[in-house]
């Protein structure tokens, strides 16, 4: 039996395939290398915390954690993964993003972290769903770095997941569109699209294809 016959017996199967060609299709569209993906994908789980990166950084600022953040956030002006990689989403080393100056909210934390590790002060990495931000004693809570809504929690001892208390997600949408979609190169765009278009004609090519012949069938 030949695959269109197997198609044709089953129709579900060509519906239960097209949203893995979806993913496929995308996936090769946003990293047709997948090597930088791999890279992001390890150091999201084990942060590249690097002292020694950032030791000549770290003996110029006093030792107080609200200043070495504010030092980030300024060495680190805001710029997506698109602007500065070209990538759909990449984590950096600390050394990139030192020489960049520039980088996202994962650029900004690993600065930090990196900056109190070599200044001998304690810290937490935070992992929410839109955001990765470094928590120490007396920081001030804020909408978008709130301890309740992260899923995963770094003290130096590893990666920890755990539930949030709350889960914001039309901020998280928003956040997500605003970083990935909204900055992407509109050819990406486009070829995305056309995948998902393609995926939809292959799920429903046999109802398409009675509906067409039913219009063009003469009445009686």
């Amino acid at each position: 039996m030949g695959r269109s016959e197997v198609f044709t017996r089953h129709p579900w199967l060509r519906r239960l395939l097209a949203p893995l060609l979806v993913c496929l299709w995308v996936g090769l569209v946003l990293y047709p290398d997948p090597r930088p993906l791999l890279s992001s994908l390890t150091r999201l789980v084990h942060p590249p915390i690097d002292a020694e990166a950032v030791a000549e950084l770290a003996t110029a600022l006093p030792d107080d954690p609200a200043i070495v953040e504010a030092f980030s956030q300024e060495y680190v002006p805001y710029r997506t993964s698109w602007d500065l990689y070209g990538q759909f989403w990449y984590f950096p080393t600390v050394a990139e993003v030192v020489a960049g100056k520039g980088g996202d909210c994962q650029a900004e934390a690993i600065l930090t972290a990196s900056i109190l590790k070599a200044k001998g002060l304690p810290f937490t990495l935070r992992y929410s769903l839109d955001h990765i931000w470094v928590d120490y004693a007396g920081k001030a809570v804020t909408k978008l770095e709130d301890p309740g809504t992260a899923i995963a929690s770094d003290e130096g001892g590893g990666l920890l997941g755990r539930l949030p208390d709350r889960l914001p997600l039309r901020d998280i949408i928003h956040e997500r569109v605003a970083y990935h979609w909204t900055p992407m190169p509109a050819e990406r765009k486009l070829l995305i699209l056309m995948g998902l278009l393609a995926a939809v004609l292959f799920a429903e090519w046999p109802l398409i294809r009675r509906q067409w012949s039913w219009s063009r069938s003469p009445t009686v």
